[in-house]
C-alpha cells in the first residue's frame, strides 16, 4: 500500500537507536533519548538541535516533561534524573525505570523490580508500592492511575489503592488513556487492544501492522490514534477513533520502531526508531479534510 514520507528525518539522531521521545507541554521542544543514555533537545517545528543532556549510562526508557519547563528522565541504568535544560537538578538511583507519569502533583515511576515508586517534585522518595510483576507502562487521567503489568492493568485511586483490575492476554505495549478518560488503549501483536474504563469490557481490533505495535498515541482532541510497529513492521498508521479505520499511512522506519507521540496542538507527531532516526509528520491535511468527529468511546 502506498505510504507517505515524513516531513523531516533526523538521521543519526541517536547512535545505536532512538529509544523514547516526548514533546514539552508548550509544544516548543521535542525531547528524545537514545540507547547510550544521551538526551537531546530539538526545536519541535524545525528539528533544529537546541542542546544535549548527559547523565545516564544506559538506554533511556522514558522522558516526562513538567509544567515548570524542567523534565525527568529514567533509564535502564536505574537512574531518575530531574533536568533543568542540560543541568542536573536532582537524581535518584534504583531499579531500571520502565515508565514515568505525573499523578496528583507527584511523580510516579514504574520499574522492572515489580515496584511502583512515588516521588516529590524534587525527587524525594515518598513511597514504594510492591506489585505482582514488572511495570510495563503507566498512564494517568484525572483521579485514575493505570498501571500495566505483564497480564493485567491496575486502576489506582489518588491514595494508590487498586479500585479495578483489567485482564489482558499479553503485555500491554504503551498503555494510554484516551483524552476523555473513557478508554484505555495499548498495542500488542498485530492488534490494537481497547478497554472501556467504566465497565472493564475489552476489545481487540486487527490492524495493518505485520508484527508488534510498539507504541501508540492519541491526538489531544481524541479524534485520531497513531500506531507504530516493531520487529517485522516498523510502519506508522493514523486511525480515526470512531471506527478505528486507517486515515493516513506513513513510510516505515528502516529498523524497529520504538516510540510515537503527538504534539500538544495535535497537528504534528514524531517517531523514534532503532534506525537511529527521529522523524516528524504533519497532520494538517487530515484535520482540514475531515469533518468533526466525536471522541473515542
Amino acid at each position: 500500500m502506498e505510504a507517505e514520507p515524513p516531513e523531516r528525518i533526523l538521521g543519526g539522531a541517536h547512535a545505536f537507536g532512538a529509544t523514547t521521545l516526548t514533546y514539552t507541554l508548550d509544544g516548543q521542544r521535542l525531547l528524545s533519548g537514545g540507547f547510550r543514555g544521551e538526551l537531546r533537545i530539538w526545536d519541535a517545528s524545525t528539528l533544529r538541535p537546541l542542546g544535549e543532556a548527559q547523565g545516564h549510562r544506559a538506554a533511556l526508557g522514558a522522558i516526562l516533561p513538567l509544567e515548570s519547563g524542567d523534565f525527568v528522565s529514567g533509564g535502564d541504568d536505574g537512574r531518575l534524573i530531574l533536568w533543568h535544560g542540560s543541568r542536573i537538578k536532582a537524581q535518584a538511583t534504583g531499579a531500571d525505570v520502565t515508565a514515568l507519569a505525573l499523578f496528583n502533583g507527584q511523580l510516579v515511576s514504574g520499574h522492572d523490580d515489580a515496584r511502583l515508586r512515588v516521588w516529590s517534585p524534587d525527587l524525594k522518595l515518598l513511597r514504594a508500592l510492591p506489585l505482582d510483576g514488572k511495570v510495563v507502562a503507566i498512564s494517568t487521567h484525572g483521579e485514575r492511575l493505570a498501571v500495566a503489568l505483564e497480564r493485567s492493568i491496575l486502576l489506582l485511586d489518588p491514595t494508590y489503592v487498586t479500585r479495578q483490575t483489567l485482564t489482558t492476554a499479553r503485555p500491554p505495549r504503551d498503555l494510554q488513556f484516551s483524552p476523555d478518560g473513557r478508554t484505555l488503549a495499548a498495542g500488542s501483536w498485530f492488534r490494537l487492544n481497547l478497554w472501556d474504563v467504566s465497565s472493564g469490557t475489552a476489545r481487540s481490533i486487527p490492524t495493518e501492522h505485520n508484527g508488534l505495535l510498539a507504541s501508540i498515541a492519541f491526538s489531544p482532541d481524541g479524534r485520531y490514534l497513531a500506531t507504530l510497529g516493531r520487529h517485522t513492521d516498523s510502519a506508522l498508521r493514523v486511525l480515526d477513533t470512531q471506527a478505528f479505520k486507517v486515515v493516513r499511512r506513513y513510510q516505515a522506519h528502516d529498523l524497529c520502531g520504538s516510540a510515537v507521540r503527538f504534539s500538544p496542538d495535535g497537528r504534528t507527531f514524531a517517531s523514534a526508531s532503532d534506525d537511529e532516526s527521529v522523524r516528524l509528520y504533519r497532520l494538517d491535511p487530515v484535520y482540514s479534510n475531515q469533518g468533526e468527529t466525536a471522541s473515542p468511546h
